[in-house]
Parts: structure tokens; C-alpha cells; sequence
């Protein structure tokens, strides 16, 4: 077993949540080189493993996400006879489902089968660049798929902690908005590259981390079709509209905003990061 000391006061050192180690007695912290970490393969391995369980462990600690709270429940009875009772924070009705957003999860409830079949067909219909496979993460992660005694269908996603709908938020500020239109662009070259259109982009649908400074994309699958995103590209220019806060943010931003989108989803977040270089002074992380 490897042991490091500490080089202030002799201790034993703690591998760190933050990375590298520290003292629990005088509080210094140390980092391994990259050489020693070439020199013990096994330990490295070790360490990422730490490290990978430490941010699967914080993705799924719900415990600081006081934001969400209880507006109302209800109830269904599986075919299985046992009751599925839903406890949410807002309901969202579309033709022929309603989608409730819950502590741990966005649950959609069909109409009946066919329609959670259409849904999942256009989930289903993204891809991802090899080089960026982190993009899944964007998009609604299925757990269960329940089946109702009324014929009704229930599909059951992942809401990760600090995860809601973009207008929970609103009115953003500029600064923060920026982020948000990010990630609305990122989302969008995704399904550029799928070459899809969503069609049901709007501030009930993307879903941010202001914490992280995340987004998914979440709202009716169904309408996923084998076209342009330019309709998509419009819809954020209009969420974006919809959730900002009036009066404030660089001319740039406003611009972009009264826009055509661009060709495609590529070249319309090209022009989007002139706006983040121009209008706000490059990329920074701004806490929400």
C-alpha cells in the first residue's frame, strides 16, 4: 500500500474530494506529478475511480436541492394492481400525455401505448459524435417503463438534482441568460448532427443546472421529425425572449435575439460565440 506523509507536520495524508491529497491535522494539500502517477498505474487507477465515484455520489445528492417542493399528488393503478403515485412540483398537459415534474424524475403519462412508443422512437432517433459523447447527458435518460391498468402507459426519467424547467428562473438577467442560449445551441447541434428537429423548444422544455450550468432538453418527443433545425434555432431566440429580463444586456445579445437563424445549427452557434466574444467579454463561468 502506498502511504504519503505530509511535508508540514508528518501526518498521514487524505485523498481529497477536491483532488490530490490533504492534512486533516495542519490542513496542507499536496498533488501527485504526473510522473509519479506514470510510476503506479494501480493507485492512478485507484484515484480515478475515487474521483468518479465522489461525482456520481454529488449527481445523485439531492440533499441541497431545496428548490423543489410539493404542489400536488396523484395516483394511477399499475397492472399489476399496486398503486404509482406521483408527488409534483408542476404538471405539464400535452395531446394525448401530461408530464409531471417530480423530486427525481420527469414522468410522462401516454394516452396509451402508441403514443410512449412515438416518443421513445423520437428519443431514440439521436446520435452523437464519437468525440463528444458527454452530449447524451443533454437529453432524458429512461429508468422505467410502467405499464397502467387503464391501458395508459408511463415513462419514467431521470431529473438529476438542481434540474428545472428554464422558467422556473426567469426573469434572467443577461449574464445568465447567455449560458442559457449556450447550451440551447449546444443541444441544437446535436440534433444537427442527428439531423432531426425537435419541435417543441420552449421554457418548459429546457431544463438548466444553475449550479453547474447544465441542460437537457426535455418536452414532446413526438414531434421529432427528419428535418432542419432552423424551427428549433427560432424557438430558442424565442425561450430566450420569454425567460430574459427586460431593459439590460449588451446590443450584441439583442441582435442575435431579432435574428434569422443561421443555415444550420453549426453555423448559428458560430455566431452565437461572436456574441459571447463581443457582447460579453469571452467565456466565463458567472455564478447564478
Amino acid at each position: 500500500m502506498i502511504t504519503y506523509k505530509c511535508r508540514n507536520c508528518g501526518a498521514q495524508l487524505n485523498v481529497s474530494d477536491a483532488g490530490g491529497f490533504s492534512c486533516s491535522y495542519c490542513g496542507c494539500r499536496a498533488f501527485m506529478s504526473d510522473s509519479e502517477l506514470r510510476g503506479n498505474e494501480a493507485f492512478r487507477q485507484k484515484i480515478l475511480s475515487f474521483y468518479m465515484a465522489k461525482a456520481m455520489a454529488k449527481e445523485d445528492d439531492y440533499s441541497g436541492d431545496d428548490l423543489w417542493e410539493e404542489t400536488g399528488s396523484v395516483s394511477f393503478v399499475m397492472d399489476n394492481s399496486k398503486p404509482l403515485t406521483i408527488a409534483y412540483m408542476d404538471k405539464y398537459v400535452y395531446p394525448g400525455m401530461e408530464c409531471f415534474l417530480a423530486k427525481k424524475n420527469v414522468v410522462y403519462v401516454f394516452d396509451n401505448g402508441n403514443e410512449a412508443d412515438l416518443f421513445m422512437k423520437g428519443l431514440l432517433s439521436l446520435t452523437f459524435p464519437e468525440a463528444d459523447m458527454k452530449l447524451d447527458r443533454c437529453f432524458p435518460i429512461l429508468t422505467q417503463r410502467l405499464h397502467l391498468k387503464d391501458g395508459r402507459e408511463v415513462l419514467v426519467f431521470v431529473r438529476k438534482p438542481y434540474f428545472y424547467p428554464v422558467e422556473v428562473f426567469a426573469p434572467l438577467k443577461a449574464e445568465h441568460l447567455a449560458w442559457v442560449i449556450s447550451r440551447m445551441e449546444n443541444i441544437c447541434c446535436a440534433l444537427e448532427f442527428s439531423e432531426i428537429s425537435h419541435g417543441d423548444i420552449s421554457t418548459s422544455s429546457v431544463f438548466v443546472n444553475p449550479v453547474t450550468h447544465e441542460g437537457m432538453l426535455f418536452g414532446d418527443y413526438r414531434n421529432v421529425r427528419r428535418i432542419s433545425t432552423q424551427e428549433d434555432l427560432k424557438r430558442i431566440r424565442e425561450t430566450a425572449k420569454q425567460v430574459m429580463e427586460r431593459g439590460s444586456g449588451p446590443s450584441e445579445l439583442f441582435a442575435f435575439l431579432d435574428s434569422k437563424p443561421r443555415a444550420n445549427a453549426y453555423e448559428d452557434f458560430e455566431y452565437w460565440d461572436t456574441v459571447i466574444e463581443k457582447g460579453f467579454g469571452g467565456h466565463k463561468f458567472v455564478r447564478f
